[in-house]
């Protein structure tokens, strides 16, 4: 299988390779340096030389993934795209799948749809990873979860208030923690009756409307202390026996290191506290936030890496051997395109927000006043209800550009003119490199699943867990020791 896994991983570099400035380049500067022209296949160019044509290549390959002869060279782009996706790959396992392999079966009666403290996407993603970790934990000798990167509780008072795990969660933030103590009291008041509204939902019967004359007879409040929280920025050096004894004034030996996702270097941090200290016997993890990672061979990042830097000094990216040995970089920019949704852009039909083409459009008045400070202006999220004067003007007073100082209105509204045709290449553009995202996933992942294989951990899979419309990082590493 790790041959196999290798083999993988060598067809997306070799396919990523040509392509590393276009994933590395950044949408600021598409009006700018000509992304158009300076990245697009010249076939895919030529299939699409008007607007109209544009409007019909993205109908017709995007929206509704149907053969074209008119737009061929696109589609085939498209297709070579999506053989590197993770969801046309042997490598991953479903849950079932896995489960099978250890000879547990799916508690499926234990669905629980609550969906009160929580966005219908945390819902969905907190209600099948909490069933396949309990699942995964039943009949193992675990006595303790630790939830990294615990932040608002949902995982772990799921764990410990349905399936009665004892669940230790670990933040860096102190606000956080202090936010899930508050959530995990709310619950603990509501929670049978939630559960008694969520069976009968489960049996077809519509409950009366909380508050209305008509109540549901509920027990007394549940009081839950199988759930404790602590702050701690993880390292492979902490101590986790101690900190879990100390929270819950007990011993435990043996502990499964969950985290649903796990921001940046977090993730990485969790396979390597894993692999290393042998009390920990199950892994459960799902990653986001690609950008916060440290590369250890990406040493020109577009604005830097400032969130978390100081904290993070080790690497999170290449971790596998076989990646370090190549000195494999992909660049923030590129890690950044990972996080990004195709699924649910395609699912939905969108485009790109107005924002992104103004954001262009800006920087192109940015150069004509000052080519010095080209790539050197953030402006972060403007509302851009007036147009693209009003965005102008908010920018300019955010990060005092003095823009109007060398330009009259006339002469913003005139380059807008000038570029407005450009506006729907720029929505091809990002879906087309937008179709990348998924296979730099991808490599991602497989590096951490390859770290896995490479320390001896035979027992670890790829496991798609959730629907990827509703939640994009949706593939959750899993480790067994002693099976």
């Amino acid at each position: 299988m790790t041959n196999v896994l290798i083999s993988k991983i060598e067809g997306i570099l070799g396919f990523l390779e040509p392509f590393s400035s276009f994933i590395n380049c950044h949408m600021v500067n598409y009006l700018t340096d000509n992304h158009w022209e300076q990245f697009i296949p010249p076939g895919v160019r030529d299939e699409l030389k008007s607007n109209f044509e544009i409007e019909e290549a993205i109908k017709e390959v995007f929206w509704e993934d149907k053969s074209s002869t008119k737009f061929k060279n696109l589609q085939e782009f498209i297709k070579t795209c999506r053989i590197n996706y993770l969801e046309n790959s042997e490598i991953t396992s479903s849950a079932e799948e896995v489960l099978e392999s250890l000879s547990k079966e799916q508690n499926s009666k234990d669905d629980l749809y609550i969906k009160e403290f929580m966005s219908a996407k945390k819902c969905h993603e907190v209600e099948i990873a909490s069933r396949f970790i309990n699942d995964i934990l039943s009949s193992m000798e675990v006595d303790c979860i630790i939830d990294a990167g615990d932040g608002k509780g949902y995982l772990s008072s799921r764990l410990a208030l349905q399936y009665k795990r004892t669940v230790l969660g670990v933040d860096s933030s102190s606000s956080n923690t202090e936010n899930a103590l508050d959530r995990k009291q709310k619950l603990e008041k509501a929670w049978n009756g939630l559960t008694l509204r969520a069976n009968l939902v489960s049996q077809g019967i519509t409950p009366p409307r909380r508050g209305k004359k008509e109540k549901i007879v509920c027990p007394s409040a549940n009081t839950c202390d199988t759930y404790k929280t602590c702050n701690e920025f993880i390292t492979e050096k902490v101590n986790f026996q101690k900190l879990a004894g100390e929270a819950f004034n007990d011993h435990f030996e043996t502990f499964c290191m969950t985290g649903l996702h796990t921001c940046g270097n977090l993730a990485s941090t969790c396979l390597k506290v894993y692999e290393a200290q042998y009390d920990f016997k199950v892994l459960c993890n799902v990653g986001c936030c690609y950008h916060l990672i440290n590369e250890e061979f990406s040493k020109d990042e577009f604005f830097g890496n400032k969130v978390l830097n100081t904290l993070n000094t080790d690497f999170g990216f290449p971790m596998s051997g076989f990646l370090k040995d190549k000195k494999v970089c992909l660049g923030r920019n590129a890690r950044m395109l990972a996080a990004q949704s195709v699924h649910r852009t395609l699912d939905k039909k969108e485009f790109p927000d107005k924002s992104l083409f103004y954001r262009a459009l800006l920087e192109v008045l940015i150069v004509e006043m000052d080519e010095s400070l080209k790539d050197t202006v953030q402006v972060g999220k403007i509302k851009k209800e007036g147009g693209f004067l009003d965005y102008v003007r908010k920018c300019d007073k955010k990060r005092n550009l003095e823009l109007f100082t060398h330009f009259t209105e006339e002469q913003i509204l005139e380059i807008e003119k000038i570029y407005s045709q450009k506006e729907m290449t720029l929505n091809a553009f990002y879906l087309i490199r937008m179709s990348f995202a998924p296979v730099i996933e991808a490599l991602i992942l497989l590096d951490r699943l390859l770290f896995l294989r490479e320390n001896g951990q035979n027992q670890s899979w790829l496991v798609s867990l959730f629907d990827p419309v509703i939640s994009p990082r949706c593939y959750c590493l899993v480790g067994i020791k002693g099976c």
